[in-house]
């Protein structure tokens, strides 16, 4: 990880113990139970479908200033929500804000605007009866704008991303050494949940993935 002077330096994934990866993921796995009175309980959700289009980043976007994320932008989907630092529970599970409407950052990994890494966000699809700030980032295309808000230096700063690609995933395959990745090039993951819903746990059954590099 190349340190830049002034700014939050990311902790590698190698670094944590291999718990805390897995506590991520598990978080995934429930980042979006959604209660009985959820206006999609029971039925599948047409924001949460399968798609895969565009490519996973392995070239470097632009360069860009590294910040300590506060507020994510997505333009096309009419969002604008805040991002808070996150880490893992007692019960090593991801602690995803239980607001729907507020984006957490996993800051064990990258963050935004940093040269190497993937600088996780992820959100509820929903939860008790309120769409998620990240519920339609399945319907994002390559060349979509994402722009992520923070400090850089003691300065409020703001990138800009470019959507690549957008990737289902069943949960119970999940590639969380891709998502996590920590030694690729600077990126953004930006994760909910889709697919069908089950109603006999309240789960989704898909992880929705968007990635983005700066551009």
């Amino acid at each position: 990880m190349i340190r830049q002077s002034g700014a939050v330096r990311p902790r590698t994934v190698d670094r944590l113990p291999f718990w805390c990866v897995l506590a991520a993921i598990a978080l995934l796995a429930c980042a979006a139970i959604s209660w009985v009175i959820s206006p999609t309980w029971g039925r599948h959700n047409t924001l949460a479908a399968a798609r895969d289009v565009g490519r996973v980043p392995t070239a470097p976007g632009a360069l860009a200033a590294l910040v300590t994320p506060e507020q994510i932008e997505i333009p096309k989907l009419h969002v604008k929500a805040p991002i808070v630092a996150i880490g893992t529970t007692a019960g090593r599970e991801l602690a995803v804000p239980t607001d729907p409407r507020v984006v957490g950052w996993w800051r064990h990994g990258a963050a935004p605007g940093a040269r190497h890494g993937t600088a996780v966000l992820a959100g509820h699809i929903n939860y008790a009866g309120v769409e998620g700030s990240l519920a339609r980032i399945g319907t994002l295309d390559p060349g979509d704008v994402v722009y992520v808000r923070g400090l850089h230096k003691g300065k409020r700063t703001t990138v800009r991303f470019k959507i690549t690609g957008v990737r289902t995933y069943q949960k119970t395959a999940l590639p969380y050494r891709q998502i996590f990745d920590q030694s690729t090039v600077g990126r953004l993951a930006i994760v909910t949940c889709g697919g069908p819903f089950d109603a006999s746990t309240g789960n989704y059954l898909d992880n929705i993935v968007a990635y983005a590099v700066p551009g």
